[in-house]
């Protein structure tokens, strides 16, 4: 949570910290691990080349120097430690990143001149959202401002300013982060444009989207034939698996299955009174105070000196909420893990407002000066016709969610929208029109009426006691956990006997669940995980094999080790119970496929039809890049494909479709004449050639680089 709050002090920091961009998220979750344990164990490797705990270690320790000296430029105090923890974790991605793609710029020449760098920083192609984030060279708006730049940045880097100079900040933060999302947009853009359609994929494409068929066909779905007209033996899943496993889905890393059964950690009466009590000497004292700050400051566990919020009470003390005045101080009353006292501030009306918007999306209106310049002409247009609102939401906005309601949102308070829509909802005279910039892009408002709430809204000033578990409820919680372990008189225990048991002794229990490596997080286990990961991969530990008790911070647990497996291609008997429920799918859907093609069989549509039990059915103009056909609710390439390559009035065999098995006959195909020019056709398929080539680029690079994030390894299996 500290490092939460530094964020959200600091915005800025995000790019400091993570300083990926767009790469990092692509990277995805599976770089985001914590650093490595054994001191020399490579805990990365791309291009070949390794990195030890130790070579990272000295890169972090770099790193955090650099923001520490600009955290002291900027704001006259070092960087908070926990930043350097942040860094830790997250500061592989820039290097596996910059290592990945660093090699492919080596290979094309792509580099950033000087100056090309100080374009960057100073020149016509500044990224102002970088100098956003610092809070630099923006106008009233908190919006980046060229003319501010170009006034200021000299003073800033000299030192004028007062600051001491932030030619640092600009080399090392502002600098660096432009020139990485600079030489990846180059490198992005010679791929982008050394694609190419040609004349014949062109061709292709065309008569993909315009050769269109009209054939009949007999359908009969898998679910046709019930699952129990069918036996499937573990003999069967054993022979589809061995034809199978060669493939690449069957490819699994290591992981484990185990069930659990949780004591909860909840406080002892004693806890509770300790909390109480303090709180308890305090009510009078807090209702006498005349500042009520200094009071929080002095007696309150968490300082929350915000008055402003809408105060959150427990229901059952509804109804002396209702009734409280101002300076009347509510409670002890326990609340989230804490006793609190609230004094009341106000407990009047709050408002609401009404209004109806077009929204120009950044999305689709990506120049922000054409952005503005249609939303200064729209402002013109509804001033002096207000009856065109309707109308020009329809023709403008991109926010789907209003525009079936003319762009309306009705009655919202202070709380529900961006800071900029609220000041204009709720700040501007009724009847105002006029245009804010949020993150989503620029709004056009037309501000329609506002109100007082229903019912009354309850600020208060807050002294909370944290409600502290002791080491003796704590140790009682655990000697119960361990009794259910004693409880177990032999080392290889099933499932089934371990759920049994702990519904025995009514304990809740946790079924059996699937866990990778890098996996962070279950369903019901969001922090903590690596203590079950390491239990669990020890070599020690047996399948079967129960745990101690494993303490989290809101509970203990028993954990029992169902199964668990290397990385690599398992054996059959390794199999985890979800990729044995894919198998036995696929094995079904043979089976079925089997019985629909006995059925079947005849010399026209309208014998098959009859032994088949069903009817012959129509499709009418069905192409490849279409092809949907009614009685299937997934797109049936193959039977499509099969059916315009056929000969009218043919029967085809048997097609195993998506959903089901058909046999078609060819009634009748429509081709459209092929264009003398395919210059447009080449430029449309270019350009879905060309979306989420990045996406692609990072996959293909990933694969070819041998990209290899092996932290859990180091840290779990200790390899």
């Amino acid at each position: 949570m500290a490092v939460i709050g530094e964020i959200q002090k600091r915005p800025w920091l995000l790019l400091v910290v993570i300083f990926v961009g767009m790469l990092a998220f692509i990277l995805g979750d599976s770089l985001s691990n914590n650093g490595g344990a054994i001191e020399q164990s490579e805990i990365a490797t791309v291009n070949g080349k390794g990195l030890t705990s130790a070579e990272y270690q000295v890169m972090v320790d770099k790193e955090y120097a650099d923001l520490d000296s600009a955290y002291r430029l900027l704001y006259r105090q070092p960087a908070p430690l926990s930043v350097k923890q942040q860094l830790n974790d997250q500061y592989i991605n820039q290097y596996l990143s910059e290592q990945m793609l660093e090699a492919e710029y080596s290979k094309v020449g792509i580099n950033i001149t000087r100056q090309q760098f100080n374009d960057l920083i100073q020149g016509k192609n500044v990224d102002g959202s970088v100098y956003e984030q610092f809070g630099l060279f923006v106008g009233p708006d908190r919006k980046f401002s060229q003319d501010s730049l170009n006034k200021n940045i000299q003073n800033y880097i000299q030192g004028n300013n007062g600051n001491g100079g932030l030619s640092f900040v600009f080399d090392k933060l502002i600098g660096k982060q432009s020139a990485t999302l600079k030489k990846q947009t180059k490198y992005i853009n010679m791929i982008t444009k050394g694609l190419y359609v040609t004349s014949y994929e062109a061709k292709k494409s065309f008569e993909a989207n315009s050769t269109a068929g009209d054939f009949d066909y007999v359908y009969r779905s898998f679910a046709s034939v019930p699952e129990t007209e069918i036996t499937i033996t573990d003999a069967d899943l054993k022979a589809y698996y061995t034809k199978h496993k060669s493939e690449k889905k069957y490819e699994q890393k290591d992981k484990f299955s185990f069930e659990y059964a949780e004591f909860p950690i909840l406080p002892s009466e004693e806890d509770l009174d300790i909390a109480k009590d303090f709180l308890d000497k305090r009510v009078q004292l807090f209702k006498e105070a005349k500042n009520d700050t200094t009071f929080i400051v002095t007696n309150s566990d968490t300082r929350n000196l915000d008055f402003s919020a809408v105060a959150d009470f427990p229901k059952e003390i509804d109804s002396i909420v209702n009734s409280s005045k101002n300076g009347d101080v509510i409670g002890p009353y326990l609340h989230n893990g804490f006793y609190k006292i609230s004094k009341v501030i106000s407990n009047e009306f709050g408002e609401e407002a009404e209004v109806r918007h077009i929204l120009l999306g950044n999305d689709k209106y990506p120049n922000q000066a054409r952005q503005i310049q249609l939303a200064d002409s729209l402002v013109k247009v509804i001033k002096r016709n207000r009856s065109s609102f309707g109308t020009l939401v329809k023709k403008f906005s991109t926010d789907q969610g209003s525009i079936e309601k003319g762009g309306k949102y009705e009655w919202f308070d202070k709380k529900q929208m961006v800071a900029e829509f609220t000041a204009v909802s709720f700040n501007e005279p009724i009847g105002t029109v006029t245009h804010t910039r949020t993150r989503f892009g620029i709004h056009i408002i037309e501000v329609l009426g506002r109100r007082k709430t229903k019912n009354k809204e309850l600020k208060v000033a807050t002294v909370d006691s944290e409600v502290r578990l002791s080491k003796e409820t704590i140790s009682q919680i655990r000697d119960n956990a361990l009794d259910f372990v004693a409880g177990f008189n032999q080392t290889n225990v099933s499932d089934s006997v371990f759920a049994s048991f702990a519904n025995e002794k009514n304990i809740s229990f946790v079924p059996s669940q699937e866990v990778t490596l890098t996996q962070k997080t279950t369903p019901k286990i969001s922090k903590g995980l690596d203590i079950i990961k390491r239990w669990a991969f020890d070599n020690n530990t047996k399948e079967g094999d129960i745990s101690d008790d494993l303490v989290f911070d809101e509970k203990v647990i028993v954990a029992h080790l169902v199964s668990k497996s290397k990385e690599g291609t398992p054996v059959f008997e390794k199999l985890g119970k979800n990729t044995l429920a894919q198998i036995r799918a696929e094995v079904l859907k043979e089976k079925q496929t089997e019985i629909l093609n006995e059925k079947m069989k005849g010399s026209s549509l309208e014998e098959i039809a009859k032994n088949a039990e069903t009817t012959v059915q129509n499709a009418k103009a069905i192409t490849l890049a279409n092809p949907n056909i009614g009685a299937s609710p997934a797109p049936e390439y193959k039977v499509v494909g099969t059916a315009l390559g056929m000969k009218e009035n043919a029967v085809s065999k048997t097609i195993t479709g998506e959903t089901g098995v058909f046999v078609v006959s060819l009634k009748s195909i429509q081709k459209q004449e092929i264009p003398a020019d395919l210059t447009p056709n080449k430029q449309g398929d270019l350009t879905k050639l060309r979306q989420g080539v990045l996406n692609r680029v990072i996959g293909a690079l990933r694969e070819k680089s041998n990209l290899e994030d092996n932290r859990e390894k180091v840290n779990i299996l200790n390899n």
